[in-house]
């Protein structure tokens, strides 16, 4: 498997419009083939931070899905609409 982490913290007055991108994203990736399951995150502390976590089959699957225009365009705006700093992970299993 192979699994990517995006985890974010809005820009102030930007929070219900990250979680709507995120959203958007996950579900705009999990149609694509290989993608096995997508959500957003939020967590238990108050620390504002949104994740977004979508695991595929393979490395191949994640690049076919992050490469296609409407998913660059939605990680876009997520970029625009997140503090400096947010971070993208990849892992692949062991």
């Amino acid at each position: 498997m192979y699994i990517r982490l995006s985890i974010a913290r809005p820009r102030k007055g930007d929070e219900a419009r990250l979680e709507q991108v995120m959203r958007q994203i996950a579900e705009a990736v999990a149609q694509h083939e290989g993608c096995l399951e997508s959500y957003v995150l939020k967590p238990h502390d108050d620390s504002g931070e949104i994740a977004r976590i979508a695991i595929y089959k393979d490395e191949h699957s994640a690049e076919q899905a992050a490469n296609t225009d409407h998913i660059m365009s939605l990680r876009a705006q997520q970029h625009l609409l997140s503090e400096p700093g947010h971070v993208e992970r990849a892992f692949f299993t062991m």
